[in-house]
């Protein structure tokens, strides 16, 4: 069978189409999960993917998201004004319970996961490549306005199941999910335990470049290391505050040194109670390197 080559109009349509689209874009996901496998009810938090042109995508909670923006435009606002009076920046204590943020380069198909400990920061990098399953096109749903098809995949050990559109050609999705013909709109586990859908998209450019100032340098661990690292933290979250203090600087929560039982007692309660929220892991398995 001899195929017609596109008309010259329709190719200069579909790559004003696709250059339209290769602009920097901030999507919001209404992330939805349960605790356990025995909750009734559903835990919900706004999440935010940010794409920019041909460089890595971050997905992280709006409220992490609008915390690490406006840090990274006051430190951008004070080197612009020569660095003139003093430096106030929001705290960085995350209110999500959702807390990681992700990042997917699509040059080396790599994902990082930033974790932040107190004064802690943790940068794991993976190499998850996903098999996806794209079902036929009678397996249609409408979100958003979008005509969304169907595609399957496994993956942490879950089977999921997403809806993408080629309508917006670009290649990602909430949490690590990405690697469709188009934006993952909508995607859930077989169980509906965790699930991701689209609520807006806007057409803007963000910045979070400088969400980690004051922090160290990042601690680069292996998946492995990470495993091993959080499965300590999980049994005494308050190990983080070991060896912190100095004979220059020293360490306190709430005016009370680190080092205090009462203090150490308290940030294991309250990590314990954060951990509560995802009893029932998104990822019951490693599957990624």
């Amino acid at each position: 069978m001899k195929i017609k080559p596109f008309p010259p109009i329709l190719i200069l349509l579909l790559v004003a189409f696709t250059s339209s689209y290769a602009q920097s874009y901030k999507f919001i996901y209404d992330f939805k999960w349960k605790s356990n496998k025995k909750s009734m009810e559903y835990n919900s938090e706004l999440c935010a993917l940010i794409t920019r042109d041909n460089q890595p995508s971050f997905f992280e909670s709006y409220e992490n998201f609008r915390l690490d923006s406006l840090k990274t435009k006051i430190i951008t606002d004070y080197s612009k004004n020569n660095r003139q009076g003093p430096l106030r920046l929001p705290s960085d204590e995350k209110k999500s319970v959702y807390r990681p943020l992700i990042i997917k380069n699509p040059v080396d198909k790599t994902i990082t996961v930033e974790e932040k400990a107190y004064v802690k920061l943790f940068s794991v990098t993976y190499n998850c490549p996903i098999k996806w399953v794209i079902k036929s096109d009678s397996n249609t749903e409408t979100i958003l306005g979008y005509k969304a098809q169907k595609a399957v995949c496994e993956f942490g050990g879950r089977k999921w199941t997403a809806w993408f559109t080629n309508e917006i050609p670009i290649m990602d999705g909430p949490y690590k999910f990405s690697g469709l013909p188009g934006l993952i709109l909508k995607i859930q586990d077989s169980e509906k335990n965790y699930i991701f859908e689209i609520k807006s998209i806007t057409k803007e450019s963000n910045d979070i470049e400088h969400r980690n100032f004051g922090f160290s340098k990042a601690a680069s661990l292996s998946p492995k290391q990470w495993e091993k690292f959080w499965d300590s933290y999980r049994k005494q979250p308050s190990m983080v505050l070991e060896n912190l203090n100095t004979e220059k600087t020293t360490y306190v929560i709430n005016g009370k040194d680190v080092n205090s039982r009462e203090v150490k007692d308290a940030f294991n309660k309250k990590e314990w109670e954060a951990m509560k929220f995802f009893e029932d892991p998104i990822e019951l398995t490693p599957t990624c390197n």
